[in-house]
């Protein structure tokens, strides 16, 4: 079905739809495809010629149980802007799986006159009736979707209870094979199970002979790992963190791996777990695999690691107020890292996945500089902070009156149940009615008073996450107001706060101008660290200055030092050029003579001593320009939640890599300061 033109749906009284389809995983495994619903929706377009197609959003492996899909935000954004006045949906469960993800959905959609359509079930939710059947597949549904995690959950324990593998790649040391056909065969399905894999095995063997026969501790054996290339599985270097961890695996320890662990960390992948720290779906169970080592070893290992210990280079009271707010491209968060020098962040995917995702390192103070610099001159602009925060509140999806409403308008259909509950069971007692019909009228009227009752709770969590959003924005006002000053001075654990209030998000770009190639430079280095600047070309009476000072280097028979066939004055400009541009050798110009030859001159003049002296001589601690410094940071772009959606564009990369004019240079005596544009847009942007 060909998408037409877009006439806004205010308009006209026709109606104006906007298709929605959605799958829960890539390969289609909820059994109810995209191309599928597509030809349910087209259908139901051809039977309504009338009706104008604004637009066709799909959200493909997208959970039904989300609040937030890209595509289905796509459109809540475009409903906002009244281009439509109806979504056609396949089927309700389209809508969401769950009563929560659901009702909100649409009655956040109700609030602004945009009513859904469900073709399978012949729902429209503008009518009374509609509204009515909605809400009964919406349970209906939920109570499908539950069933059928309930069904995956119990295949799982039935897989383990025949010695089989759950899911998820294997443990260092394991892989994961198919079991004998005649197994998979009985069970018809794939049958997986954990085998020793010989390789893996083998530098497992090597790392704990180095540790307990050598008597080498943890970052020794990484390093003899690293020299012998036996590599970790992604083929990266061991560092001795990922090698102490794979050695303290309860798989090389006690020859099982637990499944459902209730002690691991709060990330997406890490098990569901109740308030009181147990897994949801189950107690932890122990999947026996083939041992590595035998007990003894074992033992022995376990009591070589107590002996040596480890502990991290990193140190536990160092803040790291963007942990989770930088966004890798492999899609974890960096968090905080580095060594006892060096604060850095890292991305947490080599963690998450065991596997390195190729994502490079941020020196913290370069990027948290990099950020608060923009943000605090934003914030101390506090009636523009007064004015997005109130476009904030005033943005947020829904209507907070609509939703007291419908909480109120639930809590008196409740009484009004327990009111019938309490006269009608006496009146059917005196009538004499039948205990079986008794108990039909009470279970009825239970069951509408528990529906109602799951609809206030919802409308009312609803309420309680926009009071939240409203204290938040508050709170950062306040913050502002009563001290704008203390922005310069906050502490970490205080620019944390600010950061989680903000919802701060930070997408790095390209990093590939963040690292010159080719070894370091000594002159460039030492142009850096003294700041000594770079002086302009020598006018002649300044060369001669030059000759005079290398002449005290390179007299006598060093005099042929000078007698060379290239220009001697012509590649000095070329090593002042390079110093200002930051150029790498291979990056040079030919117009200054041969590069090798200005290269090979200048390292001359710098073992001998003359650099610094000519340096000196041409009073470029005075004058000049600063030595050229690659950025250390990508260009960076930061979001943050609040007012309009407050979006911040620092440039701390690529926009400095563009040379500049020998004029500019000549005329300035600094680099300029990091650009950074500021702007802000709709909250939907965000």
């Amino acid at each position: 079905m060909p998408i037409v033109a877009r006439p806004r749906a205010q308009e006209t009284a026709a109606l104006v739809v906007a298709k929605y389809r959605r799958v829960s995983t890539p390969d289609q495994l909820d059994g109810f495809g995209l191309e599928e619903q597509d030809r349910i929706c087209n259908e139901w377009l051809s039977r309504h010629p009338g009706t104008t197609l604004y637009d066709d959003y799909v959200d493909g492996a997208a959970s039904g149980a989300l609040e937030s899909r890209p595509d289905m935000d796509r459109l809540v954004a475009d409903g906002k802007g009244q281009n439509f006045n109806r979504i056609l949906v396949p089927k309700v469960d389209r809508i969401g799986r769950t009563a929560r993800a659901a009702y909100q959905w649409a009655w956040n959609m109700a609030d602004i006159g945009i009513h859904f359509i469900s073709v399978a079930e012949g729902i429209d939710t503008s009518t009374e009736n509609g509204w009515q059947q909605f809400m009964q597949y919406v349970t209906f549904s939920e109570t499908e979707w539950r069933r059928i995690k309930e069904r995956t959950v119990a295949g799982r324990e039935l897989k383990i209870s025949y010695g089989g593998w759950p899911g998820g790649p294997a443990p260092y040391g394991y892989r994961i094979a198919e079991n004998s056909p005649l197994v998979a065969e009985r069970r018809r399905k794939k049958f997986t199970v954990l085998v020793t894999d010989s390789h893996e095995a083998m530098v497992l063997s090597v790392a704990v002979a180095l540790l307990v026969d050598d008597g080498l501790n943890i970052s020794e054996t990484a390093e003899e790992l690293n020299r012998r290339k036996h590599y970790t599985r992604s083929g990266v270097p061991w560092s001795a963190a990922n090698l102490r961890a794979r050695l303290r695996h309860e798989s090389i320890q006690h020859g099982y791996v637990l499944y459902r662990k209730a002690n691991r960390g709060n990330g997406k992948n890490t098990t569901l777990r109740h308030e009181d720290g147990s897994p949801v779906h189950g107690e932890t169970l122990k999947i026996a695999v083939p041992r590595i080592f035998d007990e003894a070893r074992a033992n022995t290992l376990v009591e070589r690691l107590k002996e040596v210990g480890f502990r991290n280079a990193r140190k536990a009271d160092r803040p790291y107020p963007l942990s989770n707010h930088i966004k890798g491209r492999c899609g974890q968060d960096y968090v905080g890292g580095g060594t006892a020098e060096r604060r850095a962040y890292r991305c947490n995917g080599l963690t998450v996945k065991g596997a390195s995702c190729g994502e490079p390192s941020f020196g913290a103070d370069e990027i948290e500089e990099a950020v608060w610099t923009p943000l605090s001159g934003l914030l101390k602009d506090e009636r523009r902070l007064r004015d997005m925060a109130g476009e904030r509140v005033r943005t947020l999806p829904g209507d907070r009156a609509k939703y007291e409403a419908r909480v109120h308008a639930y809590t008196e259909q409740i009484a009004q149940q327990e009111t019938l509950l309490q006269q009608r069971v006496p009146e059917y007692v005196r009538a004499g009615v039948s205990p079986q019909v008794l108990d039909a009228a009470v279970r009825s009227l239970e069951g509408e008073k528990q529906r109602l009752a799951k609809e206030r709770a919802i409308a009312q969590q609803w309420l309680d996450q926009h009071a939240e959003q409203e204290d938040r924005v508050r709170r950062l006002v306040g913050i502002v107001s009563n001290a704008p000053e203390h922005l310069d001075t906050m502490t970490p654990e205080e620019r944390a706060d600010i950061f989680a209030m903000l919802k701060l998000e930070i997408h790095p770009g390209p990093v590939e101008n963040t690292a010159k190639p080719g070894v370091r430079c000594e002159v460039t280095d030492w142009h850096h660290e003294t700041g000594m600047l770079v002086p302009p070309d020598p006018t002649d009476e300044e060369w001669e200055t030059v000759l005079e000072v290398l002449r005290g280097y390179f007299h006598g028979r060093r005099r042929k030092h000078f007698a060379g066939k290239y220009d001697i004055r012509e590649q000095y400009r070329g090593m002042l050029h390079r110093l200002r541009h930051g150029l790498s050798w291979v990056g040079m110009p030919l117009t200054f003579g041969p590069v090798n030859a200005i290269r090979e001159r200048q390292l001359t003049w710098w073992k001998e001593g003359a650099w610094k002296d000519v340096m000196t001589a041409l009073g470029a601690d005075k004058r000049g320009v600063p030595a050229y410094r690659r950025p250390t940071l990508p260009t960076l772009r930061i979001v943050a939640q609040l007012g309009v959606g407050l979006l911040v564009e620092v440039n701390t990369g690529n926009a400095l890599d563009k040379p500049k004019s020998e004029a500019e240079l000549s005329s300035s005596h600094h680099v300029s300061s990091l650009p950074c544009h500021i702007r802000a847009e709709s909250s939907r942007s965000t």
